[in-house]
């Protein structure tokens, strides 16, 4: 009997709920001004530290929680697409991943299991997971496997990813402290937002 594709892919799709149009111009809205971040070159100084916080994080956690796994790919890919020094390609891949993260997690794990106050807690940890189990692994991995030559210059030839991720992530080495204040920064502003949300309006569109 021959193999019908089509046949086993149907099911599939039908288990998939497809975005409504509502999703999609939210996740524009919040993508777009993830992009628009990046393109004007917007950054903020931490003080005390020789970092600067990118703020295009704020809208794509929070615009990937409210949108869902297609929001938070359609979002993710506006944030990651004009990453500055051409390394669009592991910033699409770290931004990508994180976006589903954030649209499935919030909704299975903290909109759906948690109530105020735990749910502050649940919504710092996903955010503070997005960037350490997710965004800087996904950009470390992208880097060394697309931009091998960008990598070594970064971290040394030869270095690890475990190395890599370490010196992104907490600043070990010479990097100061990393991305952690833009975590910290992003997990406080974000939670900030949504203690000022109406639980109405901290619900998941999808």
């Amino acid at each position: 009997m021959a193999f019908d594709s089509i046949s086993v892919v149907q099911p599939l799709l039908k288990r998939i709920p497809l975005p409504s149009a509502k999703i999609l111009v939210v996740a524009a809205l919040f993508g777009g001004a993830a992009l628009a971040v990046v393109v004007a070159g917007l950054t903020i100084p931490i003080p005390g530290t020789g970092v600067v916080t990118d703020p295009r994080e704020i809208f794509t956690t929070t615009g990937a929680a409210l949108t869902g796994p297609f929001g938070g790919v359609l979002i993710g890919i506006l944030a990651g697409i004009r990453e500055p020094g051409g390394i669009a390609l592991a910033s699409l891949l770290a931004h990508i991943s994180g976006g589903l993260w954030m649209g499935i997690s919030y909704k299975k794990l903290v909109h759906e299991h948690t109530q105020m106050p735990l749910s502050i807690l649940g919504w710092a940890a996903i955010v503070l997971a997005y960037y350490y189990v997710i965004v800087i692994p996904g950009f470390v991995i992208g880097l060394d496997l697309f931009y091998p030559a960008i990598f070594a210059e970064e971290y040394g030839e030869g270095a690890s990813l475990f190395r890599a991720y370490a010196e992104l992530g907490i600043g070990y080495g010479e990097r100061g402290a990393g991305v952690l204040p833009e975590a910290l920064l992003t997990t406080l502003i974000t939670t900030l937002a949504y203690l000022a949300l109406l639980r109405r309006y901290r619900r998941p569109l999808w």
